[in-house]
């Protein structure tokens, strides 16, 4: 059992986290949105998790052998999650929106579990995203390409953790740093990764901004 969690798929991820949020949105005694914005949070944190831990037993052989052997990554399962996590900003604000109405304990219960869901999304959108480019990386070099469109500074090869600084440098910065982007697929993947970090980031604020106004 240690060993099949430590080494699921993205469905499988994808799997117990829904299981895990439909369980907690069906037992939480909140009204539905707040039970929905519970089971988005209990989801991602199983999917997170899991996801971490492959990150954390996998080195660069095992990355390597398990992206080329899963092929391209499932463009279905990468467009759903973003717009899981876009439904799912939606819903904070809309529920920060409800807390002007609430006072004491269940509005700071409220807006706690609003910045939990918001930093759940923010966590998902970059975790995806790093997986996406360490696949089409190794499938590029399966394929012919000598960097597998990213230059990463060091002779070692790269492994799942590298893909994570990589991913979240850019959602932290909207930029690249250290290493660099060397063909045109990973451009414009980092490309469409920076735009949405950049606009994920603008609603982070404005969203803080309506919780402290929320709040006095």
């Amino acid at each position: 059992m240690h060993e099949h969690l430590s080494a699921t798929t993205g469905p499988e991820r994808l799997l117990y986290g829904a299981v895990a949020g439909i369980a907690v949105a069906a037992v939480a005694p909140l009204e539905p949105m707040a039970r929905g914005l519970a089971g988005w949070c209990a989801g991602a944190a199983v999917f997170l998790v899991l996801t971490w831990w492959l990150a954390d037993t996998f080195d660069a052989q095992r990355t390597r052998e398990r992206a080329q052997s899963l092929d391209q990554p499932n463009l279905v399962i990468l467009v759903s999650m973003l717009v899981a996590i876009g439904a799912s900003v939606v819903a904070i604000a809309m529920l920060l929106q409800q807390v002007k109405l609430m006072s004491g304990p269940a509005r700071a219960a409220h807006i706690a579990l609003g910045l939990v869901a918001l930093v759940g999304s923010w966590l998902m959108m970059h975790t995806i995203y790093a997986f996406h480019y360490a696949h089409r990386y190794y499938i590029d070099q399966r394929d012919g390409s000598p960097d597998g469109g990213l230059d990463f500074p060091g002779k070692d090869e790269p492994d799942y953790f590298d893909f994570l600084y990589y991913a979240y440098v850019v959602g932290m910065t909207s930029q690249v740093s250290d290493v660099q982007a060397t063909s045109r697929e990973m451009r414009r993947i980092t490309l469409v990764h920076s735009v949405l970090a950049f606009a994920f980031n603008m609603l982070v604020l404005a969203l803080s901004v309506n919780v402290v106004a929320a709040a006095m």
